[in-house]
C-alpha cells in the first residue's frame, strides 16, 4: 500500500511541476508579447474620437434600413413560432411526423407552384 501512496505522490509533483513550467512559459509569452506589441498613441484615439463625435450617428437613410431590418426580424420570428407551435384543435388533433414533413415541404415550394395544387 505504501508503493501506491509513493507512486501515486511522485506522479502528482511531475504533474505540478510540468504544469508550473508551462505557465511560466505562458506568462513569458505574454509579457514578449506585451513589449513588441504597442497600442496607438493616445493622440491619434482622441482624433479618431473627435471625428466620430461629429459624424451624426443615425442618418435617415440608416434609420430606415434599421426598420426594414426589425420588420425582416419580427417577421422571420412570427413564422418560426408558427412552425414551431403547437396545432390547434381545429386542425383535428395532432399532427404525426409525415403530415409535417409534408407541410414544410410544400411551404418550401414557390408559391406559383403551391396555387396550382
Amino acid at each position: 500500500m505504501d508503493n501506491i501512496l509513493i507512486e501515486a505522490l511522485q506522479i502528482s509533483g511531475i504533474g505540478i511541476v510540468a504544469l508550473l513550467i508551462s505557465l511560466s512559459l505562458l506568462a513569458g509569452l505574454i509579457s514578449l508579447m506585451t513589449k513588441y506589441i504597442v497600442d496607438k498613441p493616445e493622440k491619434q484615439e482622441e482624433e479618431v474620437e473627435s471625428e466620430e463625435a461629429a459624424v451624426p450617428l443615425e442618418s435617415p437613410a440608416e434609420k430606415n434600413d434599421l426598420q426594414k431590418v426589425a420588420a425582416i426580424a419580427v417577421a422571420l420570428y412570427r413564422s418560426q413560432l408558427e412552425l414551431t407551435s403547437l396545432p390547434g384543435e381545429d386542425s383535428g388533433g395532432a399532427m404525426n411526423s409525415w403530415q409535417q414533413f409534408r407541410l414544410n415541404r410544400r411551404l418550401n415550394q414557390s408559391a406559383t407552384f403551391r396555387r396550382t395544387r
